[in-house]
């Protein structure tokens, strides 16, 4: 009885933070449009009718599906390949420690450059094309790497001990010990470092100008002073954004199914 009683008040709560937060938005919005047509310069701050109508143009372009499709694969692309790397070496670093210490500068210093400061010199040394790539990996490897390198650091040394004492097969401890406590590390920090690649793959178009991306429309329309334009393409970016986080807490709870 108890339980139930814990079980219903904590859904309560949920869905008063629910409302809350959907009466936040109402608000937001009524504010902004009240702002816009004060101002009444769409060059400015555009109404909400002006930026819907302009996201409805936008869709139905028919460049849209390329643009969201190149950079949504930039960024996935960019993904598995930091993903890869970072596997490799923080499985060779864990296991050799001068490997260890020669990677430690240069992941610190990938962690220090600002984005920005990175995307000018891709651009430099690199066409603008591979840009989006190379910073995204940049970016994201030493976030994956660290996690790697952390999660196999943090397994029990006594249960290791064990395996030793008892003769378990290198093929188990892998699969049984090293295996998921990478996994379940990597899902754990999965939708900021997915989050954070979507946003550099943009930023690398907006400077880099590639024929098809989100980033590079953006440029264009800011070109133009179509303001409208982009507030149309920030919802969109929400949008994706918002479902590539269903997508990461779909695998969580997949993953963490063992928690319930």
């Amino acid at each position: 009885m108890s339980q139930f009683i814990i079980n219903r008040k904590i859904k309560l709560l949920k869905d008063t933070n629910k409302i809350q937060v959907a009466l936040s938005c109402v608000v937001l919005l009524f504010l902004w449009e009240i702002i816009a047509l004060k101002i009444n310069n769409d060059i400015y701050l555009p109404t909400l009718g002006q930026v819907f109508l302009s996201l409805k143009e936008i869709v139905f372009e028919h460049r849209f599906i390329l643009d969201i499709f190149s950079t949504i694969s930039r960024c996935i692309i960019s993904f598995f390949i930091a993903l890869t790397t970072a596997l490799i070496l923080g499985i060779i670093s864990y296991g050799v420690s001068i490997f260890k210490n020669f990677l430690t500068p240069i992941t610190s210093l990938a962690r220090s450059i600002p984005n920005m400061v990175l995307i000018v010199l891709a651009l430099i040394w690199f066409n603008k094309e591979s840009t989006p790539y190379i910073v995204v990996f940049i970016m994201v490897f030493p976030v994956l790497y660290d996690a790697v390198l952390g999660s196999m650091d943090s397994i029990d040394k006594g249960m290791l001990e064990m395996t030793n004492l008892y003769k378990i097969r290198k093929r188990d401890k892998i699969f049984k010990i090293y295996f998921p406590a990478i996994k379940f590390s990597l899902i754990s920090i999965l939708s900021s470092t997915i989050s954070l690649g979507f946003k550099i793959v943009i930023a690398g178009e907006v400077y880099g100008q590639p024929l098809y991306g989100i980033g590079a429309m953006i440029q264009s329309e800011k070109i133009n002073f179509n303001t409208r334009a982009i507030f149309a393409w920030i919802i969109i970016i929400v949008i994706i954004s918002s479902m590539l986080n269903t997508v990461e807490k779909l695998l969580s709870r997949r993953a963490f199914l063992w928690k319930r």
